[in-house]
C-alpha cells in the first residue's frame, strides 16, 4: 500500500501495529492484523470497506471503546490503553463526540434536552448547557425545532439532533459509525456535508466508517479496508484554500 503525504499538522490520532481478533467456540477470527494508521485534525476521514472487514472494530479502538488485542493508540497526545477505566471515561467525555447509525436518542427527552444532557456531566452551568445546545441546533438547522420529541421528527432530523448533541461538547475528535446507512438520499447528503463542515469550522478530527458513496465523494482521505489490514490511502485533489 501507497501512504498518501499527510499535512503539515502533526496527527491527533494514531494507531500503531494493532491487532485484534474474537474467539466463538473453537473459532478464532482475525478482525485486525498489524494495522497503522494516522488521523489529522480539520479533515473528514473516512474508512470503507466490505462488510466484516474490521472497520467499525478499528473505529472503537481509535476511539478508547474497546481495546486492541496488541498495538497502540494514541489521541492528542495521551496513551488511551495506559489510561485507567475512569481516566478513559474522563477522556471520552471531554474530547470525544460519537454518532451512530441507530441515532441513541431518548424518546421521552426533546431535541434541547438530548444536546444538554451529556453537557450536564461536564458539569457546565445549566445557563451555559442551555446555551450551547441552542447554539449547536442552530449549528445543524434545528433550533425551530428543539421543542420537539425523537416521535416528532424525521429520520434525518433525528441524526442532525446526534449530531449536535455530539458537537455541543466541542470535541476534537468526532466518531462517526455509519451516520447516513438509515437515511434516503437527500438525507444522507445533509450529514455528510455536516460532517465535512464540522471538520473545517471546529478544526476537528473527523473520523467515519462507512460503505456510503456520498461520504467517499466528500471525504479529504478515503482508506480502504479489507480483511482486516489498510489496502489503499487516497487524499482528495482540493484547490488551495486561501484566508479571505
Amino acid at each position: 500500500m501507497t501512504m498518501q503525504p499527510a499535512p503539515s499538522t502533526e496527527p491527533v490520532l494514531s494507531g500503531l501495529h494493532l491487532a485484534k481478533a474474537f474467539s466463538s467456540g473453537e473459532i478464532r477470527a482475525t478482525v485486525l492484523s498489524d494495522l497503522s494508521i494516522e488521523v489529522y485534525p480539520g479533515e473528514l476521514t473516512l474508512i470503507s470497506g466490505p462488510s466484516g472487514c474490521g472497520k467499525s472494530t478499528l473505529l472503537s479502538i481509535l476511539s478508547g471503546l474497546q481495546k486492541p488485542d496488541q498495538g497502540s493508540v494514541r489521541a492528542l497526545g495521551e496513551s488511551l490503553l495506559e489510561l485507567s477505566p475512569r481516566g478513559l471515561e474522563g477522556f471520552r467525555l471531554r474530547h470525544t463526540g460519537f454518532v451512530f447509525q441507530g441515532f441513541n436518542l431518548f424518546p421521552a427527552l426533546n431535541a434541547r434536552e438530548q444536546v444538554e444532557l451529556p453537557l450536564t456531566y461536564l458539569k457546565l452551568g445549566k445557563a451555559e448547557a442551555r446555551a450551547r445546545a441552542l447554539a449547536a441546533l442552530d449549528e445543524v438547522g434545528l433550533s425551530a425545532r428543539a421543542h420537539l420529541r425523537p416521535a416528532q421528527l424525521s429520520g434525518g432530523e433525528k441524526q442532525r439532533v446526534a449530531i449536535a448533541r455530539a458537537i455541543a461538547k466541542r470535541p476534537q475528535l468526532l466518531f462517526a459509525d455509519e451516520p447516513t446507512s438509515a437515511l434516503d438520499a437527500a438525507n444522507g447528503q445533509i450529514i455528510v456535508d455536516m460532517l465535512h463542515a464540522i471538520a473545517r469550522t471546529h478544526q476537528a478530527t473527523v473520523l467515519c466508517v462507512s460503505h456510503d458513496p456520498r461520504v467517499a465523494a466528500h471525504a479529504d482521505r478515503v482508506l480502504v479496508m479489507e480483511d482486516g489490514c489498510i489496502l489503499s490511502d487516497r487524499r482528495a485533489s482540493r484547490p488551495e484554500r486561501h484566508p479571505t
